[in-house]
């Protein structure tokens, strides 16, 4: 059960986790940038399991999209999920940049992340 914290971090191998209700589509996106990767509401894991925003930081190992599935399927079954909520919820934003310094680490937000376009090379050498 999470309702003790080190038990998710042992089970999956997170080593940190912060929630919040709701980052700003700001900050969502430098955190985007600097992620391991990230997971959003266009992934039906996601928009089925997740309701807030997660930042799950990993000292030993690289994260799997699988591990991470894995995760938070449990997480949302679990009976002691709010109390696991309150204990992990980020009061100060400024501690999350502290924690996530030089650390790999995935984000998971209930909303829509913007995703880079690539707009090939239109413009044609001549010879």
């Amino acid at each position: 059960m999470l309702s003790d914290d080190n038990y998710a971090h042992a089970k999956f191998g997170i080593d940190e986790i912060y929630i919040h209700p709701g980052l700003s589509q700001n900050l969502l996106e430098k955190l985007d940038q600097r992620a391991f990767f990230s997971l959003d509401a266009e992934d039906s894991i996601i928009k089925k399991h997740i309701s807030l925003d997660m930042i799950l930081i990993f000292y030993k190992q690289a994260p799997t999209q699988n591990l991470i599935y894995r995760f938070l399927k449990f997480f949302d079954q679990d009976p002691y999920k709010e109390n696991f909520i309150k204990s992990n919820t980020l009061i100060n934003e400024e501690e999350l940049f502290l924690a996530i310094k030089s650390r790999n680490f995935v984000l998971i937000t209930h909303k829509i992340l913007p995703k880079e376009t690539y707009i090939p090379n239109t413009h044609m050498q001549q010879d």
